[in-house]
């Protein structure tokens, strides 16, 4: 099996959590006016059919595009960063969002919300 783009190690998630924790972690938590969430999970199950739905509804899509967003509709998690994502095309070279088409959001936050890596 290849190995995909991207792919890094333990040490190289903490090193990127640290990174966030030192540089945005206190404007986050001051914005959110609590400790702010820290992580989105998705099962495996839920990825693989939100994967198969947007290949069906765009047989051309070639990826997904993850967005931090802020959820402001529910009141227990008003404020708090989320991470959503959308199916991408490509169009004339470059890798763009498919315009119209379904995403997915709510997934379930870390335990704490504020936890960090490794949970």
């Amino acid at each position: 099996m290849p190995t995909p783009k991207g792919m890094i190690t333990a040490a190289q998630a903490q090193n990127l959590n640290d990174n966030w924790t030192n540089l945005r972690s206190r404007a986050n938590d001051s914005a959110a006016g609590k400790p702010d969430n820290r992580s989105s999970w998705y099962s495996f199950d839920d990825l693989q059919d939100f994967l198969n739905i947007i290949k069906g509804d765009n047989p051309d899509v070639n990826g997904v595009r993850f967005y931090l967003g802020t959820e402001t509709s529910l009141i227990d998690k008003k404020g708090l960063t989320t991470i959503f994502m959308v199916p991408t095309v490509e169009k004339d070279g470059i890798t763009r969002d498919i315009p119209g088409a379904r995403g997915m959001d709510r997934g379930a936050e870390g335990d704490p919300p504020e936890s960090g890596y490794p949970q």
